[in-house]
């Protein structure tokens, strides 16, 4: 009520001195603004219709039941993309719905009958791998492998696991994938999904940047899969956008999917103060 009461005084409401609306039209705009607000609600799109027909309703029925329902912006804007095998780069802040969305990629493109690696979610921490292979592991429900290279002493014991049944997706960070692959333990010419997460923290770091232009370029051609990048935060967006077509990381018509941009900082900020006394008589800055 306390919405539409604002609805009214700012859009329905005469503002001219003396005006008045009789309780009969009042009544009336009120009931016109809530079917207007139930028309919008219900507009609405939920996970399931944005997603069907093309992520199977096991994966959805399970997203609906870990309480992923109604769609988030990002997700909004970013899946009918995914869905229809667009390389993205998705970009906005921490807890907007990238994991999601990408995974329900994930689901939609993999063929579930097949004993080969079909994806690969490269993280830069050990921790977000965690997580990111927690929430794989609920939307599949076992009618895929989720396996998480994430740790390098268990590396020796995966690689007998891998080789005898490769799994589906492959949640790792940067060292321990390539150190798999260099071992042969698994190929990546059968990946059908490539994303990057929090891509900016693994460009901006010189330990792991040479290995990850090696994932982009040399263990699969980007135009053999889907690309996908997320991060919270891209410095000089337009310049990454640009070096992922000319590098050849994505197909030419890679997509800038970026919800909510943070206003930049501006060039110059002026400070001021002023000097007050206390009572005590000792200086007191303001700022």
């Amino acid at each position: 009520m306390a919405v539409a009461a604002a609805f009214l005084s700012s859009s329905l409401l005469p503002t001219t001195p003396g005006s008045h609306l009789t309780p009969f039209t009042l009544r009336s705009r009120l009931r016109l603004f809530t079917r207007r607000a139930v028309v919008v609600n219900a507009a609405a799109a939920t996970l399931r219709e944005v997603c069907s027909g093309r992520v199977p309703d096991h994966v959805l029925q399970r997203a609906e039941e870990i309480g992923y329902v109604v769609p988030t912006e990002m997700q909004e804007q970013s899946l009918p993309l995914l869905l229809s095998g667009q390389d993205c780069i998705l970009h906005a802040q921490t807890g907007s719905g990238k994991t999601l969305a990408y995974l329900l990629s994930i689901f939609s493109t993999i063929d579930f009958s097949r004993s080969s690696v079909q994806a690969l979610v490269v993280v830069p921490t050990r921790e977000l791998g965690m997580q990111v292979t927690k929430v794989a592991r609920l939307l599949a429900a076992k009618a895929c492998t989720v396996m998480a290279l994430l740790d390098g002493g268990t590396l020796k014991r995966q690689k007998s696991w891998v080789k005898a049944e490769p799994p589906a997706i492959i949640v790792a960070t940067v060292a321990s994938l390539c150190q798999m692959v260099e071992r042969r333990a698994f190929s990546l010419q059968s990946m059908r999904v490539l994303v990057i997460d929090e891509v900016d923290f693994i460009f901006g770091s010189s330990k792991q940047v040479s290995s990850l232009r090696k994932i982009l370029t040399s263990y699969s051609a980007a135009s053999s899969r889907q690309t996908i990048f997320a991060s919270a935060s891209i410095p000089q967006h337009n310049r990454f956008l640009h070096d992922c077509v000319q590098h050849k990381w994505t197909k030419g018509d890679v997509v800038h999917v970026h919800v909510h941009p943070v206003q930049p900082m501006p060039s110059h900020l002026c400070h001021k103060y002023v000097a007050a006394r206390h009572i005590s008589s000792q200086p007191i800055q303001c700022i």
